[in-house]
């Protein structure tokens, strides 16, 4: 998948879980399997983070979308409903939509995303549901006319940003498509932009215990930004080196010199 987040953690002098001293104090990246195999990979280490309690709420979508409600957070977003197997489609679903599951998506890009009718979200969901588990609910998001980035194989690129989140702050942020797309229209954000991301990644990070959170927002035709997405830090891409080495040395008390690019920086 040309995922290069371990390179870039070797080149830091970061040290695989296991040689690492049981009193050792740090943050583990890596890959989401589970909470059962974190359970396991930091139960002799106290005080490495995340802890699968912290992790627990972000991992899937219909997780996030229901802590927010819980708490009360409302920031811009595209209506969403979960499909639970089994249940009726919400009468109040209308089309056109995205279709994805709680911890996947496939992203296609351009229409070929686009589910313009009930056959289609049937055919999508048991597509979806063979690929990642036959129980597995669906999340069928508003349709979304996103500003266009660029173009890649499978048609337009969005105008996306992934946030980074640590300790309840926003402290970096990267153009999310920067391996499709090297010079994406409609970057840099404004500096109303950023401040406007600051403060909803910011109020989307308050529920959640974990250290760092990935909050990704993306902007339509309009030029407004839309919450889309949100989950654990440690296990999210990027292909943004700059952005990523900064966030990695600031967890562990760095203040590194911050990364200034059109399609990444620091706040």
């Amino acid at each position: 998948m040309r995922d290069k987040r371990l390179d870039w953690l070797i080149e830091l002098n970061s040290l695989e879980i296991q040689q690492s001293h049981p009193d050792d104090m740090g943050f583990l990246f890596g890959y989401e399997s589970g909470v059962e195999v974190l359970a396991r990979q930091v139960a002799d280490r106290p005080h490495i983070h995340d802890r699968p309690e912290e992790r627990r709420d972000l991992i899937g979508l219909d997780d996030v979308l229901g802590k927010l409600d819980d708490h009360g957070i409302h920031v811009p977003m595209p209506t969403t409903w979960v499909i639970v197997l089994d249940d009726e489609i919400p009468n109040d679903l209308t089309f056109p939509v995205f279709v994805r599951t709680p911890k996947s998506s496939w992203k296609r890009g351009g229409q070929q995303s686009k589910v313009t009718n009930l056959k289609e979200l049937n055919d999508e969901a048991q597509l979806l549901r063979r690929s990642f588990g036959w129980d597995m609910p669906i999340i069928a998001r508003q349709w979304l006319d996103i500003a266009v980035a660029g173009q890649w194989m499978y048609g337009d690129v969005p105008q996306e940003i992934r946030t980074w989140v640590m300790d309840g702050e926003l402290v970096a942020w990267s153009f999310h498509y920067l391996d499709a797309v090297a010079e994406p229209n409609g970057f840099p954000p404004t500096t109303r932009d950023l401040r406007q991301l600051k403060a909803m990644a910011a109020s989307i990070a308050g529920p959640f215990r974990s250290r760092l959170i990935a909050a990704d927002f993306v902007r339509d035709v309009r030029g407004k930004w839309c919450f889309i997405e949100a989950g654990p830090g440690a296990v999210a891409g990027t292909a943004h080196e700059a952005v990523f080495k900064y966030v990695a040395r600031r967890l562990i008390g760095e203040m590194p010199e911050a990364p200034e690019s059109i399609v990444g920086g620091a706040f």
